[in-house]
């Protein structure tokens, strides 16, 4: 197998902030697996989206390519053995986006040598996808008021709002008055104390939101968090602190549900395991994703069926995604029924790097 990439930089509609900083457009890498299989070549395609978050970006995506195709780590696998091509990756720790990539197009070429979707070769039932919903940033009032305003009219009506700023109350009352009947949830990304928490927590109940993902900065203490379990009002999502399996039996201590990103799991393969956790700890699932194009969208969104919630927007907040897959009734996520993940590109005039 042959692994060629090229960086993407994709503006976004508006500017996105959470608690965290600001972003005006979103980087990632796309990424194919050329194979063949019974004398003829196809291509998976991926979307390894880095967050410096989590000790990625461009350049270690592209690194971390250059020396799989050095090492010809995996020029001899078969796109059928799976966990060979999970035991070769293994043996470079980290790199989880890059990997997350890989990961996606090895089932994009699977589906497409089969001719079958991906979630249909999972077994999935397309018509249990669940409603994704449109995130809201931080931002001034009159910009959130413009913001609300152009996702209701798209018909969206589940708003995910990002908060963590002094002004979170008066911009959550906004979306309300704006969108009664709306489902709203709320993200704080790790931006509360403890005593924060407590006070604001009982505000968004009244104010009907959902749930809230991740509220207490990382660095607050297990009292901290079990103090909010026993108290809160709202059910609790994590997002920060759940990023592989083994934060699964954590999550459970302190948290109703976990968010799944591919950046995060390392792909598909590895959020399926989890998704098997977390119900056999009884949490509630959410799959999420970052500002990113269709393709990897369209390949998280092919585990939807198996989540109770979905946060897969993030082609919809780009000025213009380069490719298709994956579309959206409203709010509500449509399978479709193609090859593999199910994307194609609409125009790509970049020339692809095939290292090595």
């Amino acid at each position: 197998m042959l692994i060629r990439y090229h960086n993407l930089s994709l503006p976004l509609e508006f500017t996105f902030t959470i608690s965290r900083g600001s972003s005006v457009e979103a980087k990632t890498v796309y990424v194919e697996i050329v194979a063949e299989y019974k004398k003829k070549t196809y291509v998976g395609l991926g979307e390894a989206v880095p967050a410096i978050f989590y000790g990625e970006d461009q350049q270690s995506v592209g690194r971390f390519y250059d020396q799989l195709t050095l090492d010809h780590a995996l020029s001899d696998l078969d796109p059928f053995n799976h966990q060979a091509f999970e035991a070769r990756l293994a043996r470079y720790p980290g790199n989880m986006a890059a990997k997350s990539a890989l990961d996606m197009a090895l089932y994009d070429l699977r589906g497409k040598i089969l001719k079958q979707p991906t979630w249909k070769l999972l077994g999935l039932d397309a018509t249990s996808a669940p409603k994704t919903s449109y995130t809201i940033g931080i931002a001034d009032l009159d910009t959130v008021i413009h913001k609300t305003r152009t996702a209701l009219r798209r018909g969206y009506d589940i708003l995910k709002v990002k908060v963590g700023s002094p002004d979170d109350l008066e911009t959550l009352n906004a979306i309300r008055n704006l969108a009664p009947e709306a489902t709203i949830r709320a993200d704080a990304n790790a931006a509360w104390t403890l005593a924060e928490a407590l006070e604001l927590l009982p505000e968004l109940a009244a104010l009907g939101v959902e749930f809230v993902e991740e509220p207490l900065k990382l660095d607050s203490s297990e009292d901290d968090y079990d103090t909010l379990f026993e108290k809160t009002p709202l059910p609790l999502m994590a997002d920060e602190s759940c990023k592989t399996l083994g934060d699964i039996p954590r999550c459970a201590e302190f948290f109703h549900a976990i968010n799944l990103k591919h950046t995060k799991t390392g792909g598909l393969s590895e959020a399926l395991r989890m998704i098997h956790a977390a119900r056999a700890h009884e949490l509630k699932i959410m799959l999420g994703c970052f500002c990113e194009s269709s393709i990897s969208i369209s390949a998280f969104a092919q585990l939807s069926p198996l989540a109770d919630y979905a946060d897969l927007d993030g082609a919809l907040l780009l000025a213009q995604d380069p490719y298709q897959g994956v579309t959206f009734k409203g709010s509500q996520i449509i399978l479709n029924n193609k090859a593999g993940l199910g994307v194609s590109p609409l125009n790509i005039n970049k020339t692809l790097a095939t290292p090595g």
